[in-house]
């Protein structure tokens, strides 16, 4: 299957078009502000020319190269970054290949690498980088002059990095695809086998968190500053056009000082010329040069001793870093996470000290030649910071320690709540006990109640069966005595009952209801009147 691009000369042609626009823009974008203060300068004494010149300086500069001072004020080399322009040259060269790769189609339409895609890519960025630091050198060598000549090594050198990082990273921006219903979406780095894409992705988000953390801080002092900063301003009198050129180098410069506040907030110490150094302990500062962005910095004095706190928020940034990657290889094997887990720390460490020693630089050979983050105070609290960060969020996340723990307080609480219903069964079992035990306590009493109901009952029915008796017997005894004479009425009383019905005192109805003291007086009356009869 040959490859669309027709020849190998169309991928190296590609990244030669490529290397000369991105230059262009570059010139372009140092060389108009320059030539903007000179017309604004009416009292200077500068020619377009070397407006021009000072442009082609400021852009070796910004590359991360030198340039050799002699002025009678300033005499020696200047390496000091602007980190605001090392980004956006950076930029620029990503967007540039960005652009050729996507000329390249390196990519099919079912999502894959095309044959012959690796060889293209790779020639279109050789042709680039080569291009593009051959012409950087040829504009360091343009722009000597009698008080600011480049050094052309350093831009040699500088332009390969830029070139280099910068397009490598536009042809992986051109490899980028959303997915579609069918294709698969392609991510840069995902391109990256894993575990390192998880790795990279996870480092870049903690270094953008300290960044960002550095450029807090460093907007929260120039807040707190703002009218020693206007009082700098006001004493250069640039003028409006010099007053916009002076806020573009500001805002050039403004991410090395960001850089510079993170080393403090790390625990390291930066120094702003020589026996100088501001740090979390306090700040020791001498002559600065006049401008407002420096205004800034902390004026000498010691920093009381709660400030060392601030080391807590860079640890932030790390940890999150430290969930994200936890969480990202947690579906792979062991010895993939145990690579992911040492990976981290390490790359972390060596990205920031990479940024901080490029923030390092010096202005000249006199007092300012020592600028920046001091390293030798920073590795140490930097590796304790990044280390104890992610050994908290491993310990905590990736080993068994929590789990352990949360098993052991869910035992304990288990054997508690377990205690606890057991004391509250017994309690309410003896109070159902004790609720028992009265309940058959008044029982007991109602029953002797009723004992004693049913003997006085018995009592008064004895003593009416006594009384019966009695009566009885009396009643006999008359009848003996008088049976002549009653004969004739008993055989009257026997006729007039025909059906043999029972006399009254004979019924032992009357006998059972002997409870009723009446009954017996009626009977003793009834006797009465019989023997009378």
């Amino acid at each position: 299957m040959s490859s669309p691009v027709d020849s190998i000369a169309t991928p190296l042609v590609r990244g030669v078009l490529g290397a000369l626009s991105a230059l262009g823009i570059a010139l372009a974008v140092v060389v108009v502000p320059a030539l903007a203060a000179q017309v604004a300068g009416s009292a200077s004494t500068a020619t377009a020319l070397d407006a021009i010149l000072i442009g082609l300086s400021i852009l070796v500069l910004g590359h991360g190269g030198g340039i050799m001072l002699s002025t009678g004020v300033i005499d020696g080399p200047v390496t000091v970054t602007p980190f605001g322009l090392l980004l956006l040259l950076l930029v620029l060269s990503a967007l540039s290949m960005r652009r050729v790769g996507r000329a390249l189609r390196p990519v099919r339409d079912d999502g894959l690498l095309r044959s012959g895609a690796l060889r293209d890519a790779g020639s279109a960025l050789g042709a680039y980088a080569l291009v593009y630091a051959i012409g950087l050198a040829v504009l360091a060598g343009i722009g000597r002059s009698s008080d600011a000549s480049p050094v052309v090594t350093s831009a040699v050198v500088s332009g390969l990095m830029v070139a280099v990082i910068g397009g490598l990273c536009g042809l992986l921006w051109s490899l980028r695809r959303e997915p579609t219903e069918t294709v698969p979406g392609v991510r840069v780095l995902g391109l990256l086998p894993a575990p390192y894409g998880d790795v990279a992705r996870a480092v870049l988000m903690a270094v953008i968190g300290l960044l960002g953390l550095g450029m807090a801080l460093l907007v929260v002092m120039m807040l707190f500053s703002v009218p020693a900063q206007a009082a700098l301003f006001d004493s250069l009198r640039p003028g409006i056009i010099g007053g916009l050129v002076l806020t573009l180098v500001q805002l050039a410069l403004l991410p090395l000082v960001a850089v510079w506040a993170l080393t403090v907030l790390l625990g390291g110490t930066i120094g702003v010329g020589t026996s100088t150094g501001i740090s979390l302990d306090g700040a020791e500062t001498g002559v600065l040069p006049a401008l407002p962005l420096l205004g800034a910095l902390p004026g000498p004095g010691d920093f009381p001793a709660a400030i060392w706190l601030l080391m807590i928020l860079p640890a932030l940034p790390v940890a999150l870093g430290a969930v994200h990657l936890v969480r990202a290889v947690a579906d792979l094997e062991r010895r993939e996470r145990i690579i992911a887990w040492v990976a981290y720390p390490a790359a972390v460490i060596v990205s920031v000290l990479l940024l901080a020693g490029l923030s390092t630089g010096g202005i000249g050979d006199g007092r300012l030649v020592h600028l920046g983050p001091q390293m030798s105070t920073l590795a140490l609290p930097l590796i304790g910071v990044v280390v104890v960060s992610t050994g908290i969020v491993l310990a905590v996340l990736a080993s068994p320690l929590v789990p352990y723990s949360r098993g052991a307080v869910g035992s304990l609480r288990a054997r508690v709540e377990s205690a606890e219903r057991s004391e509250s069964t017994g309690e309410s079992t003896g109070r159902f006990g004790r609720s028992r035990r009265t309940g058959s306590g008044g029982d007991e009493e109602g029953e002797d109640h009723e004992a004693e109901r049913r003997a006085v009952l018995a009592r008064f029915a004895r003593r009416g069966s006594a009384a019966s008796a009695g009566s009885a017997s009396s009643a006999v005894s008359a009848a003996s005595a008088g049976s002549a004479s009653s004969a004739t009425s008993a055989d009257e009383a026997s006729e007039a009952d025909p059906d043999g019905a029972q006399d009254p005192s004979t019924d032992p109805a009357p006998e059972a209801e002997g409870t009723d003291p009446g009954s017996s007086s009626r009977r003793r009356s009834w006797f009465s009147r019989r023997e009378d009869r």
